[in-house]
């Protein structure tokens, strides 16, 4: 697979050198006009951005269909449009003007917000605890200013008292490769996994806070041309239990540790093909992280270097056909034992078949596979129950459907078998699974995914997700 994504590579590579030589080529074409119609609130600045072709550019012939595929891509990822369409036309001989007609999405979001707290949704459901349930109300401003940035606030309440300001994708430079993003996140729990016993989390709750905590974060993400990324982060975290989970696991922070406080700073390269990041079926990504948490700026901080490394490949096999793999390894080095770092698979990321199941250890490797076909392919459903013209592009709804079968592989390596206590018989062990799933994808990025995997551990059972099993 690896072999793959690298010819991948180099075939990317090579078009774009083909295309930046449209001089040398016996059929050249000049781009006279690029119209952009369909923007009400979007800047023309943030679509030229995304196009590929440019005004008064020499475009060769059989380059057409790629810089055509790369616009709807690079489009499509700025998550601000339901429905893009480029049109291509030769108004006289190598003379062409190029349309990009686009509907946009609504932008402005208040929400009442209710959701669990468990790793996954079919852990919740299994349980259905309501003390894991979160609720309150936020305002999400897609687009702002008109320049793809996004403001987010969010209030939440009950057992985790959350308070939440995200102002992403500042621009920086009129050219559009300086970006800057801003996280502030305040948060009480009286509900917190202290142990993993059994292969899963052991909560507590009671009527005071368990953990209080303090995130402040910065970013700032250099992207020159449309497929290379560079972004560099700087953060603060503060954390504090009670003195309840301190007694009942003295390494929750380190060895008798109550409070945990450091700055962060890290780096990561990305590259990302793909014709989406919710729901990708052709292209590639690569990302490749380093974050150093402990700098010897504050008193009582403590030292973690965490390395992330992805490497994921979509390809369309045959018509309606599609396939995809990946490789995810994480790292962390520390000299304590510390609960709360979480690194492994069960969190974030996890072996299908294995969601009741949560593994930590201090690396962790994971792949996925799948193939799929395409039951239905977009279609756009017409209601009509939105009579406001500005509203209108609620009206038009798109549905894909597909089916597919997979397999997953993942092992968790623990050095020392801290995490092996209690039972915990997934650690240092080799977990895989297959099974069938199928895939509803609608408009706003939103994926309803139904898997039923069989595990090694004999075990089979349907579980629920929100989002794309690869991405």
């Amino acid at each position: 697979m690896l072999r793959n994504l690298f010819l991948i590579n180099v075939f990317c590579c090579l078009e774009f050198a083909l295309s930046a030589q449209g001089l040398n080529s016996s059929d050249s074409l000049i781009v006279r006009e690029i119209k952009i119609e369909g923007n009400i609130v979007s800047s023309r600045k943030v679509i030229y951005r995304e196009v590929a072709f440019k005004n008064n550019s020499i475009v060769a012939r059989d380059q057409l269909d790629f810089f055509k595929q790369t616009s709807i891509n690079n489009l499509n990822k700025t998550s601000l449009f339901n429905f893009i369409e480029i049109n291509i036309d030769e108004i006289e001989s190598g003379i062409l003007i190029v349309t990009v007609k686009l509907t946009e999405r609504w932008f402005i979001w208040p929400s009442v917000y209710l959701n669990h707290t468990d790793t996954n949704f079919s852990e919740w459901w299994r349980t259905k605890d309501l003390n894991k349930l979160e609720y309150g109300f936020g305002l999400k401003v897609n687009n702002f200013r008109g320049m793809g940035e996004s403001i987010r606030l969010d209030f939440r309440f009950g057992n985790f008292k959350k308070y939440y300001l995200e102002y992403n994708g500042i621009h920086l430079d009129k050219a559009e490769q300086h970006f800057l993003s801003v996280k502030a996140l305040y948060a009480e729990q009286k509900v917190l996994p202290w142990i993993i016993k059994d292969n899963s989390y052991i909560s507590l709750k009671t009527s005071y806070n368990l953990l209080n905590s303090t995130n402040i974060s910065l970013k700032y993400t250099y992207r020159r041309a449309y497929f290379n990324s560079h972004s560099f982060s700087f953060g603060y975290s503060e954390y504090k239990i009670a003195d309840t989970i301190l007694k009942l696991n003295p390494y929750f922070f380190g060895w008798n540790n109550q409070r945990q406080r450091s700055f962060s700073f890290g780096y990561e390269f990305s590259r990302d093909t793909r014709d989406s990041h919710f729901y990708p079926k052709t292209g590639y990504l690569i990302t490749a992280g380093i974050n150093k948490v402990g700098l010897g700026i504050i008193h009582d901080e403590y030292n973690r270097t965490e390395i992330a490394i992805k490497l994921f490949g979509y390809r369309k096999l045959l018509d309606r056909f599609y396939g995809a793999s990946g490789i995810l390894f994480s790292s962390y080095a520390n000299l304590n034992q510390i609960f709360f770092e979480q690194t492994g698979l069960g969190t974030l990321q996890f072996v299908r078949g294995y969601e009741y199941y949560v593994v930590n250890g201090g690396q962790a490797l994971l792949f996925k596979s799948l193939l799929k076909f395409e039951l239905l392919p977009m279609k756009v459903v017409n209601l009509k129950i939105w009579p406001i013209r500005k509203v209108n592009q609620l009206n038009r709804i798109p549905l894909e459907i597909y089916s597919n079968v997979f397999f997953d592989a993942g092992y968790v390596y623990d050095k020392f078998e801290t995490y092996k206590q209690y039972n915990n018989t997934l650690v240092n062990k080799f977990m895989y699974s297959s099974g069938i799933g199928i895939d509803f994808v609608t408009y706003y990025d939103k994926v309803l995914r139904f898997d039923y995997s069989f595990n090694a551990l004999g075990e089979s059972g349907l579980f629920i997700h929100w989002k794309a099993a690869i991405r």
